[in-house]
């Protein structure tokens, strides 16, 4: 009796094989998020809004979008959205109201993040009404508000490469490496690049040099010792895309 009954179950399994089941409902596995959010500042209009353009956002995390003084990195601000990613990394919006007690402000600090996963980028810009983005043949007469750019990728101890937004046309610019806090400020030129007439720049990939490697986190400008225009921002040193 005991053999019939385990012959039957062996042809039970065999009619439906194990692995079938398994294989039919497995899920693609979801690739681990890495590194950390950046966000540039893309255009302004004075007193009104601010419009970023987010770079490396981590999936289907809320950010609360704060806004405060210059030189406060955002902290403690007045929360003007709150906002979602979807799977993909992508904000659910990308221009937000200034306050009405910053709308005089001169230059007004902007921060994200995120209170379930402790993820946050800031950033800061001119109340000035600008449209960033480049493009366009414009001469440098024309050229209005200010170059911002973000971080799109790190080779730790390597190299880093930018996202650059509204950069001036035929202009030349210093890269210049430092450590974190010192806003890239008489850091080391690791690199001159320069902008052609539509304020595109001939590389975005620059060096680390060799006395910041290990560094935990770095920072990086660009600056221009014709024009004096500016940018800067920051990097953890850790590989990623």
């Amino acid at each position: 009796m005991r053999s019939l009954l385990a012959i039957l179950i062996a042809v039970m399994l065999l009619g439906f094989p194990l692995g079938a089941v398994i294989a039919g409902n497995a899920q693609p596995a979801v690739p681990a998020y890495t590194g950390y959010p950046t966000f540039a500042i893309a255009s302004v209009q004075k007193g009104v809004n601010v419009t970023i353009v987010p770079s490396n956002f981590p999936p289907n995390d809320t950010f609360q979008v704060r806004m405060n003084w210059m030189g406060t990195k955002g902290v403690a601000g007045q929360i003007v959205a709150t906002i979602t990613t979807d799977a993909s990394g992508n904000l659910s919006s990308k221009t937000f109201n200034i306050p009405s007690f910053l709308q005089n402000a001169t230059q007004i600090a902007i921060r994200l993040e995120s209170s379930t996963s402790g993820y946050f980028a800031y950033n800061w810009f001119w109340n000035t009404s600008t449209s960033g983005g480049g493009g366009g043949t414009s001469s440098s007469s024309s050229y209005v508000g200010y170059p911002t750019f973000a971080i799109s990728a790190v080779t730790r101890n390597v190299n880093v490469t930018i996202v650059p937004s509204n950069f001036p046309p035929n202009d030349t610019f210093w890269v210049r490496l430092n450590w974190m806090g010192t806003q890239g400020i008489a850091g080391e030129i690791v690199q001159t690049v320069t902008t052609d007439a539509s304020g595109n720049l001939n590389d975005t990939i620059y060096p680390i040099p060799s006395w910041l490697n290990n560094a935990t986190q770095i920072a990086i400008r660009l600056e221009s010792p014709t024009s004096g225009y500016y940018a800067y921002n920051w990097f953890w040193n850790n590989t990623t895309p």
